[in-house]
């Protein structure tokens, strides 16, 4: 089976299609469109159909792909399909320039003119290739990263967000939303879900569905958190086949043992895009409700629902720094012990005073 399926493949990059087809049917026959081999089998089957004009049979085959249990050969059934579906627009008329037929007829009374130039030997016909050229492997992966990155930077069909809650002193939980506005998935988003896989460790919650791609990491020291929101920020950037500057994520802290001073600094050089529509990169910070202490450059940040909310200029550099205070529970109730204990031993001191002795032992 895998013989016969590298020759129709060797034989669709020829554009042999005919060939192609004939090595198929016998596999398609003994492995249905249930199993993993026969949709791939299927999708090959589509491509030359393609080749030869046979679009009825492509289009059918492509609508039973997209219910096919493999997420990668069902998104490109939806691709083809939308291709093969979408409707053909006619040329208008006065986009062409036509010339009136000119009548070539002698003269009464003389003889037409023979011309002596010797006639040149009819071309022989092109070779039969069919209408179009199966793509290479390495060719259509390099149309793959082109159109992924084009999906993500021109399609302007995308928002993402990235959160961070400050949870307490050194930690900071992150987290990513990318949503598709047009309510399907997108082969950037499962790209990307593949793309950050082997960090799972420190995403507790990961899920796409319905073109929202959800990512949700554990409380993280501030050093830990910002080599993950690098690397993220890089893999995202690689499976849009860009090449972005790694975000600059640091925290500061002085402990006042009652609570923490944290001063935050974030700078994201988004310079390499340039292409996506107004508030579709946006950064949140919580919980907060002052934005005394907040200044950013070069769009200012605004307060929703007790969190700091900062859309991210496309072609800047982008400069954040937020001042806060932390309270520290442990200091808290340190504290509250403390001031108890106080209590208690200025009523011991008042008692005695008055002529009781302490309460255990009689007066």
């Amino acid at each position: 089976m895998t013989i016969g399926l590298a020759e129709a493949q060797q034989a669709l990059d020829r554009g042999d299609y005919g060939r192609c087809l004939r090595l198929l049917d016998p596999l398609a026959s003994t492995h249905p469109i249930s199993e993993p081999e026969g949709a791939m089998i299927r999708m090959l089957m589509v491509t030359a159909w393609m080749g030869q004009g046979e679009e009825r049979r492509a289009i059918s085959t492509c609508r039973l792909l997209t219910r096919c249990k493999d997420p990668d050969l069902r998104n490109r059934a939806k691709q083809l399909l939308n291709v093969l579906e979408a409707p053909s627009l006619e040329r208008p008329a006065r986009w062409s320039m036509q010339l009136p037929s000119l009548e070539m007829t002698p003269r009464m009374g003389q003889r037409p003119r023979i011309s002596r130039r010797r006639r040149q030997p009819t071309p022989p016909p092109p070779p039969p290739t069919g209408p179009t050229q199966g793509p290479s492997a390495g060719f259509a992966a390099v149309v793959l990263v082109v159109l992924v990155g084009l999906t993500l930077l021109l399609g302007g069909c995308m928002q993402i967000r990235a959160d961070l809650d400050l949870v307490g002193p050194d930690r900071l939980e992150m987290s990513w939303h990318i949503n598709s506005l047009s309510g399907r998935t997108l082969p950037w988003q499962s790209n990307f879900q593949a793309a950050v896989r082997d960090q799972e460790p420190n995403w507790t919650q990961t899920f796409l569905r319905d073109g929202e791609l959800n990512l949700t990491s554990r409380p993280l020291n501030a050093e830990t958190a910002a080599r993950l929101m690098a690397d993220t920020v890089e893999r995202a950037g690689r499976s849009a086949g860009l090449s972005l500057p790694p975000p600059d994520l640091s925290m500061h802290e002085r402990n006042w043992l009652i609570g923490v001073q944290q001063n935050l600094t974030l700078n994201l050089d988004l310079t390499e895009i340039v292409s996506l529509p107004n508030d579709s990169l946006s950064v949140t910070i919580g919980p907060s409700t002052d934005l005394r202490h907040v200044s950013s450059v070069p769009i200012p940040a605004r307060l929703e629902e007790q969190r700091i909310l900062w859309p991210l200029a496309q072609g800047e550099v982008n400069h954040l720094e937020l001042h806060r205070w932390q309270w520290s529970r442990l200091g808290l109730g340190g504290l509250a012990i403390l001031g108890l204990l106080l209590v208690s031993t200025l009523l011991q001191a008042i008692r005695q005073s008055l002529g009781f002795g302490y309460p255990q032992l009689p007066s």
